[in-house]
């Protein structure tokens, strides 16, 4: 986005399962639903092999030694995919006396071999997303420093406001 006067219209929900990111997942509703934007949530998880893989790409062209991998990577995330679709289901059931739109979901799981973050930038950048809400696990100091933050790197690198919900 350039200036604040630019309309949301795609939202990205990192998801990764966690209770932060579910909280994450009820801002981004919310957001969704006051500027009428198309929500997409992405789970990424890393590769054992140097194949980048999409839940979106046809069966055929997975290579045989990922395709396994993406299948558990999907079925894995398939409950977090469907309470979120629960919380837009519940969010405009809530709010059935005004007119609410009807928020457009996509998900996907992609397989890796560049970072967490690197993935969720990519693509942000590649769908032109317009905001990106995570979640956080308030890792701080030490441990942050041992571990690395994909919060934080994706607020580094993303072309895009970030929205990082404690």
């Amino acid at each position: 986005m350039s200036t604040s006067t630019e309309r949301l219209s795609k939202i990205l929900i990192a998801m990764d399962g966690s209770e932060q990111s579910f909280h994450a997942t009820n801002y981004a509703v919310a957001i969704a639903q006051r500027y009428d934007a198309e929500l997409y949530t992405l789970y990424v998880t890393s590769s054992p092999t140097l194949y980048n893989v999409s839940s979106k790409m046809p069966e055929d062209q997975i290579p045989d030694e990922v395709r396994k991998f993406i299948q558990n990577a999907k079925e894995h995330s398939q409950p977090w995919f469907n309470k979120i679709s629960e919380i837009i289901a519940a969010s405009t059931a809530v709010k059935e006396n005004t007119k609410i739109a009807t928020i457009h979901l996509e998900t996907e799981v992609v397989v890796s071999p560049i970072s967490v973050v690197g993935t969720i930038v990519e693509y942000a950048e590649r769908n032109y997303i317009d905001l990106i809400v995570m979640g956080t696990r308030g890792r701080s100091g030490f441990k942050r420093l041992l571990l690395g933050s994909t919060a934080s790197g994706v607020v580094t690198y993303a072309h895009c406001p970030v929205l990082i919900v404690k």
